[in-house]
C-alpha cells in the first residue's frame, strides 16, 4: 500500500515497522493509568513509516491520536504531564523580543505564557484543545482560544512576528497543514519556535517502544536532520537549532541497559555491572543529546 508523508504529500515512503496493539493498551494502562482501546478500535497493528524525503516518520493509519479528553485524562492521572518549566521555554524566550507579537499553539497550563510576560512581552495570545488547561489560563488573565491552529490562522492571518508550540507538532498527524496554518498567522519575516521530543531516530535512540512515544500521544518522530530538510518544502529559512544536553542519566542507562540486554547481552551486562557515576561521567564527557529539540525557522 502506499502512503503519503504527512510532512511533503508524497508517496516517496517506506515501512520501517509494526506495532502490536494489544501491547500498547496494556502499556498505557499499566504506566499511565489511561484507556485508550477506543482509538484502536478494529485494529490490530498499527505501522511505522519513513517520509523519505525529510527522515520523519509518523504512525498509521490516521484517526488514532488522541482528543482533547486523552489529554485531560493524562494531565488527570499523571501530575508531572504538564511540567511548570522546560528547557525549550528559556532556550525559545532567548529568541523573541519584548516588542513581539506572540502566539503559542497548545499553551498547556501556560508555563511559557508566564515566561514571557515575566520577561516583559505584553502582546501574547494563545490557543489551546483542551478546556481544562484553556480554562486555567483564561483565569490567569490571558487571551486564549480554544481552537485549531487552522482556524485560527484564517481569521488572523500574517498578524504575529512569532508563532511557537512546545511538545505540539510531534501530536499532529498532518504535519503539512500544521506548519501551513503557522506561517499563515505569521508576518513575512516572522519566526515559527518548535519544540518536539528529539528521536535520533527513537526517543532516547533505542526505546522504540516507549509509550508516551506511541499513538494515540505521538503520531510522528522527529530529528535534526527531518528538521534540515523542511526548508526545501515550504518558504522558512532555519535560523537555529539546539538540542538538550543529556541530563537524565539515569533513565538513559535504564533504557540502554534493557535494549542491549535483549539485543546485545555482553554489553547490556558490562552496562549494568558498571557503578552509576562513571557511566554518567562517559554520558556527560561523550556528550550524548538529549531528549527534546528546538528550532526556529524565519518566514520568508
Amino acid at each position: 500500500m502506499k502512503v503519503k508523508s504527512p510532512v511533503t504529500n508524497s508517496f516517496n515512503t517506506s515501512l520501517v515497522t509494526q506495532f502490536n496493539v494489544a501491547a500498547i493498551l496494556q502499556q498505557y494502562k499499566t504506566e499511565m493509568n489511561v484507556a485508550v482501546g477506543h482509538f484502536f478500535t478494529g485494529l490490530q497493528a498499527i505501522e511505522l513509516y519513513q517520509c523519505n524525503d525529510t527522515g520523519y516518520r509518523f504512525y498509521q493509519p490516521d484517526g488514532i491520536w488522541g482528543d482533547g479528553k486523552f489529554y485531560e485524562d493524562l494531565q488527570k492521572n499523571n501530575d508531572w504531564y504538564y511540567s511548570i518549566a522546560r528547557w525549550e521555554h528559556k532556550e525559545a524566550l532567548s529568541l523573541i523580543n519584548t516588542n513581539d507579537k506572540v502566539l503559542e499553539i497548545g499553551c498547556g497550563d501556560g508555563a511559557f505564557l508566564q515566561m514571557m510576560q515575566q520577561k516583559g512581552i505584553q502582546n501574547i495570545e494563545a490557543i489551546e484543545l483542551n478546556e481544562k488547561a484553556a480554562g486555567i489560563v483564561g483565569k490567569a488573565g490571558f487571551k486564549i482560544k480554544i481552537e485549531t491552529i487552522g482556524a485560527f490562522a484564517e481569521k488572523n492571518k500574517g498578524q504575529y512576528d512569532v508563532v511557537c508550540s512546545f511538545q505540539v507538532l510531534e501530536h499532529i498527524y498532518d504535519v503539512q497543514s500544521f506548519l501551513n496554518a503557522s506561517l499563515l498567522a505569521l508576518k513575512s519575516g516572522g519566526k515559527m519556535i518548535i519544540a518536539v521530543p528529539n528521536n535520533n531516530p527513537y526517543l532516547y535512540k533505542n526505546d522504540i517502544n516507549h509509550t508516551l512515544n506511541l499513538p494515540p500521544h505521538h503520531a510522528g518522530l522527529w530529528n535534526k536532520g527531518a528538521f534540515e530538510k523542511l526548508e526545501k518544502f515550504y518558504p522558512i529559512t532555519l535560523n537555529h537549532i539546539s538540542i538538550r544536553p543529556m541530563d537524565d542519566y539515569r533513565a538513559w542507562r535504564i533504557v540502554q541497559k534493557g535494549y542491549h540486554k535483549k539485543n546485545n547481552p555482553v554489553k547490556g551486562f558490562f552496562i549494568s555491572i558498571i557503578p552509576s557515576f562513571i557511566y554518567s561521567l562517559y554520558l556527560s564527557v561523550f556528550k550524548q543529546p538529549g531528549r527534546d529539540i528546538l528550532v526556529s525557522f524565519i518566514k520568508k
